[in-house]
């Protein structure tokens, strides 16, 4: 009821947004509500005027729109906030006085005010046509909004969904998340399933286990169209698990614990960007899988000392796995949403004589400005993986339902919810943002009989290297 709840009030807030946004003037070029007065532009065509929330945004403009049907451009007089025309006004960039798309603009009516305010404001002076000439080098002016949008709460998917953005060229950015998966309990299908019945076919039940992820993340940027990403995690796994052993010819049960932990596969990506335009983009996604995790860990169990852990508790796939996809966002004044979906393909056994099935992933997502430093998100994520292939020598598949091949690939459904933290680019935290996520399943389906899944928790830190 608390997930319908939350869900409504998300989809209530994106509905207001829409409503509020057709009552405010939004920039023509980067999408964004106008709201300074002082900084604003407009481009009057044959049937209706066009606005921009800022000089930059106008110049950026004409350089993919030509003037043909402009009948005329203009900008505010930064001392008095009234529209003035663009072609004869002087303008002033200076870092004291910062305009809403980052290159630092403003416009003033003759030479001698704008030379007024650079005596107090330092900067330099440029006419019309001087300031166009400078725009054509990326390095002076805002080319693009990428660098603004960072700034905004919900710029970025929810936490849970990696590959979602890319950097301008040099962009830099460390990330470090948190993940946590509770299960407990077993099901078969969709129906949960009683220890009394695992125990007709196999010798031990699980009963819980927890899955830790603590993962670090590199992304660096080495052009506008091309980001890179390497990611490492520290996994640790833990299960209980409760035994049916015969002791004088009477069954007994006997409850004991494994455990796994260390390095889990090493990931290594790149997303390309096919478009742009401020508003929505799509890039295409790409990792390799380096098997570097652990697939030989072992344990102590009632019946075996030492003995190899089952599948799922292995801390890698010890296969080159290859995930292709894209991701799609769009952004409005106060809301934004998105998908991504990816494939993941095995690539052979690994040198235990397995591999995983491949995994299908579908991500949607949306988010609310709450306020300039908060963002509540809603996500649904769809998995469908495939069945486990070859065996493992070492695992008796009658003892345990995690050491069956047979009970391994299902489809699930789960829902998420999210907080996002961002800061303002005038804040001395604007290269941080934080985010966290909590989700169940709401759909099922496992072949054979597996483990429950229930509780799903991220959270995560970013710190962006412009």
């Amino acid at each position: 009821m608390k997930r319908i709840c939350l869900l409504s009030a998300l989809f209530i807030c994106l509905f207001l947004s829409h409503i509020n946004a057709q009552n405010n003037k939004q920039c023509i070029h980067c999408n964004m509500t106008i709201q300074d007065e002082f900084h604003k532009a407009s481009a009057k065509l044959e049937n209706k005027t066009i606005y921009f929330d800022a000089i930059e945004c106008l110049i950026n403009y004409l350089k993919v729109h030509n003037e043909k049907g402009i009948s005329s451009l203009q900008v505010s007089n930064y001392k008095t906030g009234k529209l003035i025309a663009a072609k004869t006004a002087t303008y002033l960039k200076s870092k004291a006085i910062p305009s809403p798309m980052g290159a630092n603009l403003s416009a003033f009516k003759n030479k001698e005010a704008a030379e007024k305010t650079q005596k107090e404001k330092e900067g330099e002076l440029y006419s019309w046509e001087t300031i166009n000439l400078k725009f054509k080098d990326s390095k002076f002016g805002a080319v693009n909004h990428s660098h603004h949008d960072h700034y905004r709460p919900d710029a970025h998917a929810p936490i849970g969904v990696m590959g979602d953005h890319l950097h301008k060229k040099g962009g830099f950015m460390l990330s470090f998340r948190y993940m946590n998966m509770a299960m407990d309990g077993n099901k078969s299908g969709t129906n949960n399933i009683s220890d009394t019945t695992i125990y007709s076919s196999f010798m031990v039940a699980p009963q819980e286990m927890t899955m830790e992820m603590y993962m670090l993340g590199i992304m660096y940027a080495p052009s506008n169209k091309l980001t890179l990403m390497l990611m490492q995690n520290f996994a640790k796994k833990d299960m209980d698990l409760t035994a049916r052993m015969m002791m004088n010819g009477m069954p007994m049960l006997r409850n004991f614990s494994t455990s796994s932990s260390g390095l889990g596969d090493l990931k290594f990506g790149a997303m390309y960007g096919v478009f742009n335009n401020h508003k929505s983009s799509l890039h295409l996604n790409g990792t390799l899988n380096i098997p570097v995790g652990d697939i030989e860990n072992r344990d102590n169990t009632p019946m075996m000392n030492d003995i190899k852990l089952p599948y799922t508790m292995q801390l890698g796939s010890g296969t080159f796995d290859v995930t292709l996809g894209a991701t799609y966002k769009q952004n409005f004044t106060r809301t934004s949403w998105g998908t991504q979906f990816l494939n993941t393909f095995r690539t052979g056994k690994n040198s235990e004589g397995y591999r995983f099935g491949n995994i299908t992933h579908l991500n949607i997502w949306g988010a609310c400005k709450l306020s300039k430093n908060f963002s509540v998100s809603s996500r649904v994520l769809g998995i469908l993986e495939g069945k486990l292939k070859g065996i493992d020598s070492d695992l008796n598949p009658m003892m345990v339902t995690t050491a069956n091949i047979n009970n391994y690939g299902s489809n699930k459904i789960k829902t998420f919810i999210g907080l996002n933290m961002a800061f303002p680019q005038t804040s001395s935290l604007n290269n941080f943002r934080f985010g966290i996520e909590a989700g169940v399943p709401i759909y099922e389906d496992y072949n054979g009989i597996q483990m429950n899944e229930n509780l799903n928790l991220n959270f995560g830190v970013k710190y962006n290297v412009f």
